[in-house]
């Protein structure tokens, strides 16, 4: 498993929205979460392709956000 985080975002509805977005998504069926940490919460997507760098990982995401996502 690859995981990346995303960084800490500024509200839980902010959080829950990328969440609903992402999960599952692009071939590299993205597995995203969030915690609760000092007011924040941070994200993670992860992928279970063995073969996913985190180079490679980034930027399926920042493709896809950039892209695909309407937020």
């Amino acid at each position: 498993m690859t995981t990346i985080e995303i960084g800490n975002i500024g509200s839980k509805e902010q959080a829950e929205l990328l969440v609903s977005k992402l999960n599952g998504q692009t071939y590299m069926n993205f597995i995203c979460e969030y915690g609760v940490y000092a007011g924040n919460y941070p994200l993670t997507v992860s992928t279970e392709r063995t073969e996913t760098s985190e180079d490679e990982l980034k930027s399926m995401v920042l493709f896809y956000l950039a892209c695909e996502a309407k937020l």
